[in-house]
């Protein structure tokens, strides 16, 4: 079973819609890691203050079950609005409100006390999606508003962590607790807790974490982590003892080289320009200038030729030009000049693996791949800590949307002709259609997971591949009438003489987990050899699903490279200390 992840994020990181997608991130980088996530939000920025001036100016003594209402509809908005950031990201996602979460409370109204949550409805949703929740709000014992307090999101966080069996992780806008405030001007730098006790938190972390929270944890010998988008680390609240460690140090935004403006290109684009404080674009190169304007790219950002990018100024190139033979030569070279790579070209990755390992391995840096395959769908992921665990026996896959859209349209009656030019009028096929079509895209990507999953080198020519010009469209409509789904499966096998791997149109019964995907959802149903299915799903195509995976290879890397280790400068937290983060 995944572990539950309680993300909390607060007023101070939601500042305005637009952080959403930056929650997004944060989110996606735990589900791809294979926990089941409950995202926990507060209202945004001073969303609370504001409501509250806007009710004392009716009422200057606001009625407490009126105000606990109208405030409540600042954390509601603001968990729809995540709930569709999400959602336009791919990733599947469900927002309940207190009531469906079954968050019910005792004691005053406007500072309660939490006492249960349906555990059972959390996680079943969580067995197949995010759940989104607003905080600080929950129900008494007639269903009315009520609230747990300034800060009230963090105990809501908390509360289910418990209550799940869950991690919780407290999302704020600094990467831990200090000895004192790290904002205000000292002469010397505050050091940052590694590792601090309930009852240092509750004493030095006051406008960092709720108090009533903290102690709600002590209480049930909970531990929980605070930390901060993108950051590589955190501080661990627990029973203690306190240890300290040096101060995060500043680190420079990672340099990025991007290959490509197109549709996908000009999503990365957009993200990672409104991430300064962690990603720098140091060029854009595109053969359509007019799609890079479109995009916001500045001209002084669009004068660059691919090969004078790659060998410029930057940390990471990222591929997103698409072919093989010209992007297998940008890659190759940016690898050998040492540049990490990220890409979401799986004709590339899957027919030049070997040589382009081989120059990562010898520059040391890597190539990431993670959006080749199911766009947001951790597939290479979720097969690759599968494969850690123990032996996978086989892998089935609907891994590309263009056939799910046609198939539809067979089963209803169209003929194929038809069904193909409404797929390229709903901007689900390409002008050009063959590769969707005859299986070799599904087919590439079998490629890159059966390497993941069983270790092979497998060539597309070697996968079996049945198109769907091969599929009677009478038969798809027969098979509708007959309770079954004809999808198009990539499957791979591992036998006793190596791997079976094809990918043909299949009927599946309504009841199979493949069979009901629908537009451009990917779904991946994973079988280890202990007789275990996963399976993974989410959008497989398009912009932002797309530009969400490239994000989250970017903040892996990131992390990786800025995750500098200040635990050797570790050191008990003592009472001088302490007195003087009283005092701060």
């Amino acid at each position: 079973m995944s572990i539950i992840k309680v993300l909390k994020f607060g007023s101070s990181v939601l500042r305005t819609e637009e952080d959403l997608p930056l929650a997004a991130h944060e989110i996606y980088r735990e589900w791809r890691l294979g926990a089941r996530v409950l995202a926990v939000v507060s209202a945004f920025g001073d969303t609370t203050d504001r409501l509250l001036a806007r009710a004392q100016s009716l009422c200057p003594e606001p009625e407490p079950a009126g105000l606990a209402a109208l405030l409540a509809t600042g954390e509601a908005t603001s968990a729809a609005l995540l709930g569709l950031a999400l959602a336009r990201a791919g990733i599947p996602v469900k927002v309940l409100d207190p009531a469906q979460a079954g968050l019910r409370t005792t004691g005053g109204r406007l500072d309660a006390e939490l006492v249960s949550a349906d555990v059972e409805r959390l996680r079943e949703e969580l067995q197949s999606r995010v759940v989104v929740l607003p905080g600080f709000v929950g129900r008494d014992a007639e269903g009315s508003a009520t609230l747990l307090g300034r800060g009230g999101s963090d105990l809501t966080a908390l509360f289910l962590a418990e209550r799940l069996g869950g991690r919780c992780v407290l999302v704020k806008d600094v990467d831990g607790l200090y000895t004192a405030d790290p904002a205000r001007p000292a002469l010397a730098r505050p050091r940052r807790f590694q590792r601090v006790g309930w009852g240092t938190a509750a004493a030095v972390g006051g406008k960092v974490v709720q108090p009533k929270a903290v102690r709600f944890a002590e209480s049930r010998g909970l531990s929980f982590e605070i930390t901060a988008p993108g950051a590589a680390v955190s501080t661990e609240v627990c029973a203690g003892p306190d240890v300290t460690c040096a101060p995060s140090v500043s680190t420079p935004p990672l340099r990025i080289a991007l290959l490509g403006c197109g549709t996908v290109g000009g999503g990365v684009y957009e993200r990672l320009a409104a991430l300064p404080e962690f990603f720098e674009v140091t060029g854009v190169a595109t053969r359509t200038p007019l799609r890079a304007h479109a995009a916001g790219v500045p001209a002084h950002l669009n004068a660059f030729g691919p090969e004078e990018l790659i060998e410029g100024d930057c940390d990471v190139v990222v591929e997103l030009v698409g072919g093989v033979e010209q992007a297998g030569e940008f890659v190759s070279r940016a690898l050998r000049l040492g540049r990490h790579v990220v890409t979401a070209n799986k004709a590339l990755v899957s027919s030049k693996w070997e040589l382009l390992e081989r120059c990562a391995a010898e520059s040391r840096v890597t190539l990431r791949y993670g959006a080749a395959v199911g766009g947001v769908v951790p597939a290479l992921e979720t097969v690759a800590r599968l494969r850690e665990q123990g032996r996978i026996k086989s892998f089935a896959g609907v891994v590309n949307g263009t056939t799910n859209f046609i198939l539809d349209r067979l089963a209803s009656g169209e003929e194929f002709d038809s069904a193909v030019r409404a797929a390229q009028a709903a901007g689900y096929a390409e002008a050009d259609p063959t590769l969707d079509l005859d299986g070799t895209d599904a087919a590439q990507k079998l490629v890159l997971l059966a390497r993941e999953a069983f270790g092979v080198r497998l060539n597309v020519d070697e996968v079996r591949r049945v198109g769907l010009e091969q599929a009677e469209p009478a038969r798809v409509r027969a098979a509708r009438d007959e309770g079954l789904a004809v999808r198009l499966v990539a499957s791979c096998r591992l036998t006793e003489k190596g791997v079976e791997a094809s990918v043909v149109p299949t009927e599946l019964p309504l009841a199979h987990p493949l069979a009901t995907t629908e537009g451009a959802e990917n779904r991946l149903l994973v079988e280890t050899e202990a007789g275990k299915l996963h399976l993974v799903k989410g959008r497989g195509a398009g912009r932002w699903p797309t530009t969400e995976a490239v994000l989250a290879d970017l903040f892996d890397l990131r992390r990786e490279l800025c995750g500098v280790a200040f635990e050797d400068t570790a050191e008990a937290f003592t009472a001088d200390v302490y007195e003087e983060a009283c005092v701060a």
